[in-house]
């Protein structure tokens, strides 16, 4: 368990709180691309405890601003936008891509009001699908990171968001408990007999290593006379890299990779990013939803969520589907955000299972103290990461051997000092 002092520490994320200050020097997802189009309508996001509006401009550059009208508070996602501007519906005033007012209509000709007046923008770039932005400050911004799903083939990676009605910390938490698979997301009855390695062992043994970028563990279970190991990689702040199925999975589904970012919107809700890829195949964006099963409105909120209890289906858990929950996502959204929109982890009891979830509180924490000591944040952040040597893998290995044989952590990405 936690106190609650170190879990409101972990959870609280809004503009000038100690874990706020850390995520806003990583650069982060905020909306799809797909979701703007030049002189087109102003997106609402709200990200990290903040109203901001997003824009194309008439050349394509993307702003990111304060929601709020620096005039009178009006939204600025009411406004006009176009003639690389958007402009506010109350008086006209009209600001660029880099929070620059550019016109004030309504005063004097020779007013010098629009030159000093800016509005806070924030830096933004287009990446992998997703306009991509940096909140912390200006002389701390880190080099744009280079992810591998970015290079991938025209139509071999989609991007996906739906929000989270929890805390970013209890929704990351279910991507890093593997001894779960084998209950919630158990393909059959509870009776039946199961069908993939995860649901034959329930018990898996669980070790974590600490890394450069954060940490990665692996779950190892019982496979015959082999070991089946899935090792799942888990990057600061907010990512969980997902192994793929491996060689007993279907076909369109053995080299299939997951990328889970889990980016606050605020204290109570969450930004679900997912990236699937593969560079040797196009990926099928109808069935992905439909496999995930998590349909939401224009404001990517789920319409099957806790308010109509996840459309579970008690029936089925009788007959073929342990949980009565259609679609692996919304089965863990469902067992997060019952949990409440902050979990009060001074009433947990923790077991062996868990430590993988520990782990990445530890991790969290220990990153949020080292940066309040010394200013930085650990070296991942920082240019030249090779990310590409970064993955999560699905693989059998005979018992005499042990799952770091197969995947060795090089030295120059252990740990450094307090970082880790």
């Amino acid at each position: 368990m936690l106190s609650h002092e170190d879990n409101e520490l972990l959870c609280r994320i809004g503009p000038g709180t100690p874990m706020g200050d850390f995520m806003r020097r990583f650069w982060m997802p905020a909306l799809l691309t797909h979701e703007l189009e030049a002189d087109g309508k102003p997106v609402r996001v709200r990200l990290m405890g903040e109203d901001l509006v997003a824009f194309m401009d008439s050349e394509g550059r993307i702003g990111l601003l304060d929601e709020h009208c620096p005039h009178r508070g009006t939204s600025l996602a009411l406004g006009v936008n176009g003639e690389c501007g958007l402009r506010c519906l109350f008086h006209g005033w009209k600001f660029d891509v880099t929070g620059q007012c550019v016109d004030t209509p309504a005063e004097p000709e020779n007013s010098k009001l629009a030159n000093a007046m800016r509005t806070k923008a924030y830096p933004t770039r287009v990446a992998g699908g997703m306009v991509w932005t940096y909140m912390g400050p200006k002389e701390k911004e880190p080099p744009f990171p280079h992810f591998p799903w970015f290079d991938m083939p025209p139509g071999s990676c989609e991007a996906f968001k739906v929000i989270y009605e929890c805390n970013y910390s209890q929704a990351l938490e279910g991507a890093v408990d593997s001894s779960h698979a084998g209950i919630l997301h158990k393909d059959s009855a509870w009776h039946q007999p199961a069908k993939w390695p995860h649901e034959k062992d329930l018990r898996p043994k669980l070790e974590v290593e600490f890394t450069r970028y954060g940490m990665r563990y692996c779950a190892v279970r019982n496979d015959g006379e082999e070991k089946h190991a899935r090792m799942t990689q888990v990057p600061l702040p907010f990512w969980t890299f997902i192994p793929p199925d491996g060689q007993k999975a279907p076909e369109f589904r053995r080299n299939r990779r997951l990328i889970n970012a889990f980016v606050p919107r605020d204290d109570y809700t969450t930004w679900h990013v997912q990236f699937f890829y593969d560079p040797g195949q196009i990926i099928d964006r109808d069935h992905r939803m439909a496999e995930a099963n998590t349909p939401h409105d224009e404001n990517f909120f789920k319409t099957n969520g806790i308010g109509v209890w996840y459309n579970q289906d008690r029936e089925m858990m009788r007959t073929r589907n342990m949980s009565g929950i259609e679609g692996v996502a919304l089965q863990d959204h469902a067992v997060s955000e019952t949990m409440g929109r902050i979990a009060d982890r001074t009433k947990e009891h923790l077991g062996r299972s868990d430590m993988a979830v520990v782990a990445f509180r530890r991790m969290m924490l220990r990153a949020l103290r080292h940066m309040q000591k010394t200013g930085e944040v650990p070296e991942a952040n920082q240019g030249g990461f090779d990310w590409s040597r970064i993955t999560a893998e699905t693989f059998l290995f005979p018992p005499e051997k042990k799952w770091q044989d197969i995947q060795p952590l090089t030295e120059d990405l252990q740990p450094v000092g307090a970082a880790a």
